[in-house]
């Protein structure tokens, strides 16, 4: 076998192993695109002004989670947290308040990690501008959003958690990006409808 071959090969494998390991964020990607409307949900949606509580709905992207909230700024909680849900970083914004309310969760986690959730963001990066994202806080209150902006940032970005001079109501919703690495942050601030 030549040295060409052998590194064809070896390529090969490594490039399977990490599809593998990342099967179900590329299983949801392909399903956005071959049908889309069968990953829309339409069940929060509605007008009603009360729903489930501590949730995160965005409707054209099949999205569903739990906003889990911590008391502390440490990988191990977020960590432990994500298993369930997305989390609401501590010191931003509540839901529906002056300012900017962070929520972050995985795009794609260890196929070996624990939870349900590991690609709860998986499509966050085909989002649309003008789409909303449902939130409710722990009262079950429902908060509209719309998105205004996508950008993609370094990881030690912090300028994302500002809460500005609390003029706005802003929702910013982060996964990391591109799949299988925490090299960079995909980032969608929407505001308050």
């Amino acid at each position: 076998m030549t040295i060409q071959k052998r590194i064809l090969l070896i390529v090969t494998v490594l490039a399977a192993g990490w599809v593998a390991l990342n099967l179900n964020y590329f299983s949801k990607n392909v399903q956005y695109y071959v049908a889309p409307d069968t990953v829309a949900q339409n069940s929060e949606s509605s007008s009603a002004e009360k729903m489930e509580p501590n949730l995160l709905f965005i409707d054209s992207l099949g999205i569903r989670a739990p906003i889990n909230y911590v008391d502390q700024a440490d990988e191990d909680v977020f960590q432990e947290s994500l298993q369930t849900g997305v989390v609401h970083y501590p010191g931003t914004a509540k839901l529906g308040e002056n300012g900017n309310a962070y929520i972050f969760g995985h795009s794609s986690d260890n196929a070996w990690a624990k939870g349900d959730y590991k690609t709860v963001f998986a499509l966050l990066p085909q989002v649309e501008i003008g789409q909303e994202i449902i939130t409710s806080d722990d009262q079950g209150n429902k908060y509209v959003y719309v998105v205004r902006e996508t950008k993609v940032i370094s990881p030690d970005d912090v300028s994302v958690l500002s809460q500005g001079n609390k003029d706005k109501k802003l929702l910013t919703v982060q996964t990391s990006y591109p799949v299988g690495t925490a090299l960079k942050r995909f980032v969608v601030i929407a505001e308050l409808k």
